[in-house]
């Protein structure tokens, strides 16, 4: 849903609250807040239930367990030291900052 609509804004306690209308209410009991410092936009994400996470969190690991990863889906690397290229300086033979040898 990309509609845009207002929605009436009231105090409770020290608290502020937001009264969404049908069209954009959510399931549960909770739901994650976060701000745009920039922009000073406050987005609200359903909260999944515990259990739900978890249930989810199970169905991966069995899809990972019988779909496993092929032994070359990380390529070998090698852990020996590699100098910074931008803090090593030039290994040919002439100097770069004066063109002599």
């Amino acid at each position: 849903m990309t509609a845009n609509t207002t929605a009436k804004i009231f105090t409770t306690g020290n608290s502020q609250a937001v009264r969404l209308p049908k069209a954009f209410r959510m399931q549960g009991d909770e739901v994650w807040i976060s701000k745009n410092e920039l922009t000073g936009e406050i987005v609200l994400r359903p909260k999944e239930a515990e259990a739900d996470r978890l249930q989810r969190i199970e169905r991966l690991m069995r899809l990972i367990e019988a779909h496993p990863f092929p032994a070359d889906f990380i390529p070998p690397r090698s852990d020996a030291f590699a100098p910074d290229p931008l803090l090593t300086e030039p290994s040919d033979s002439k100097d770069s900052r004066s063109g002599k040898a």
